[in-house]
């Protein structure tokens, strides 16, 4: 790759999205970021937005003529980050997931060839491995039915996005995340938690009995993973299997919600808010009580995360309140 690349994001406003963005500016590649704020924010984006390099698009990349404006500039990489990320939502409402997770992959995928880009992010999920895959999971299980419509829509943008491999010439490097956390979320249980008891300083209710582990990863170790793969592992030949490649990105261990629960509640409330747990072993329907991924393939690219699952939470916690709290 080039020494200075030119990139462009989907899903910019978001966590990683906006994270990735200053990261790339860092290192002097020029950033062009697209997003409509359904899960986002304007204030992830004012770091970037002070600099030169970095241009920012409102516009909705589920539809097809998003990419219009775009007509006539070059980009080396399309990271396409855009999603509906929380998905106890596509439970209560199946058509979020096919507008906003599937259908904002095929127009991004379309934006790439109409545009001449050759490379290929996908920011997929461990929720495609459905409920109960042999734990560490590895990138190569051969049983991948996703309980969630959030899962089921990433593993159908994987098929889509091998598809175009084939088709139309890109690379493409699709990377399923552990549960990304870090000061900017906007939803997921750290999210919920603190809404919860500002709500009600006095108890924090539980879905689910807290006995959840999964794998934890700070946004800033998931940004520098998708960087790290992008540059070093770069397609060796013309054959599919050289030009689609599937990475587990996430960090060492697991944390149990029970913990994050005890955490929020010492770091938010002083400790001196209940903790109502549920009796179900799952927080809502389409919810994975376990995950563990193996990482094996993005180590062997000499990449490591600084922060394990525990310190990932634990890092976020505070960041999270703080941020939000100063916001």
């Amino acid at each position: 790759m080039n020494s200075s690349i030119k990139v462009l994001i989907t899903g910019g406003a978001g966590m990683v999205g906006s994270l990735l963005a200053e990261r790339l500016l860092e290192k002097g590649h020029s950033v062009v970021s697209v997003d409509d704020f359904s899960l986002g924010t304007r204030r992830h984006l004012e770091p970037a937005m002070k600099q030169a390099a970095y241009a920012f698009i409102e516009a909705d990349v589920s539809q097809p003529d998003w990419h219009s404006v775009l007509q006539g500039r070059s980009f080396d990489v399309l990271f396409h980050l855009a999603a509906n990320s929380d998905i106890s939502l596509g439970g209560r409402d199946p058509v979020k997931d096919l507008q906003k997770t599937f259908t904002t992959t095929l127009h991004s995928l379309m934006a790439a060839k109409s545009l001449g880009i050759p490379d290929f992010v996908f920011s997929s999920s461990s929720a495609v491995y459905g409920q109960d895959p042999v734990l560490p999971t590895p990138e190569e299980t051969p049983r991948m039915h996703p309980v969630s419509i959030y899962g089921s829509g990433k593993l159908a943008s994987e098929v889509l996005i091998s598809s175009f491999v084939e088709n139309f010439g890109l690379n493409a490097w699709i990377y399923r995340f552990g549960n990304v956390v870090g000061k900017r979320l906007t939803h997921g249980v750290i999210y919920d938690f603190f809404h919860k008891l500002k709500k009600t300083p006095d108890r924090l209710v539980v879905l689910g009995n807290g006995h959840q582990t999964k794998t934890y990863i700070d946004a800033e170790d998931c940004v520098a993973g998708m960087v790290h793969g992008l540059l070093h592992a770069r397609p060796r030949g013309k054959t599919h299997s050289d030009r689609f490649q599937i990475f587990n990105l996430s960090s060492d261990g697991h944390t149990s919600v029970r913990s994050i629960a005890e955490n929020c509640v010492a770091q938010m409330t002083s400790g001196s808010a209940q903790i109502q747990y549920g009796s179900d072993p799952i927080g809502w329907v389409g919810d994975v009580p376990k995950t563990h991924l193996d990482t094996s393939r993005m180590l062997a690219l000499g990449w490591k995360p600084r922060r394990s699952s525990d310190e990932a939470v634990d890092h976020a916690i505070r960041d999270f309140t703080a941020w939000t709290r100063n916001g």
